[in-house]
């Protein structure tokens, strides 16, 4: 690295430099942008295809679990165990990202359709997470998961 580019980093501050780490890393935080660019209609079940080859699960079928009124709560959790595994197998942000849209559809689905939570966290928690993403999916049957799992929490709507 040229010398011009080391003293300008002796010049960023602690956090400075952790958020340039950060943004490095492969496990960078996933932020709402990147959540619902992988909400968009199609690019979620493609990632969660090619993420899935090879596994026998089908990107398109886990969506359609996540979406449907009549999943069983046990069924939303087998699908939240895979969008951990699939998170920590991602290979880059937008990978990451329909994993993580898929654990929190997992979750949100439990709440909306069973009022049921099948996280170790509070669904308060959540709640400015899920209006966001009620607010600005692209895909209006996703959007409708997080509507209605605020419509089951105090002070969701």
């Amino acid at each position: 690295m040229p010398d011009t580019e080391i003293s300008m980093l002796d010049h960023c501050t602690g956090e400075q430099l952790k958020e340039l780490l950060a943004l490095a890393s492969p496990s960078a935080k996933i932020t709402l942008d990147w959540l619902v660019e992988a909400g968009d209609p199609g690019q979620l079940e493609h990632l969660l295809t090619d993420m899935c080859s090879g596994s026998g699960q089908s990107g398109g079928a886990l969506v359609q679990t996540v979406c449907s009124t009549d999943t069983p709560v046990e069924v939303l959790i087998a699908t939240k165990r895979i969008a951990k595994h699939l998170a920590v197998a991602a290979e880059g942000p937008a990978q990451n990202a329909a994993a993580t849209l898929l654990y929190h559809l997992s979750v949100a689905s439990a709440l909306a359709y069973h009022e049921c939570n099948i996280s170790s966290k509070d669904p308060a928690e959540r709640l400015p997470l899920y209006k966001d993403l009620a607010a600005e999916l692209p895909d209006d049957e996703l959007a409708a998961v997080f509507e209605k799992a605020l419509a089951r929490l105090p002070s969701g709507v």
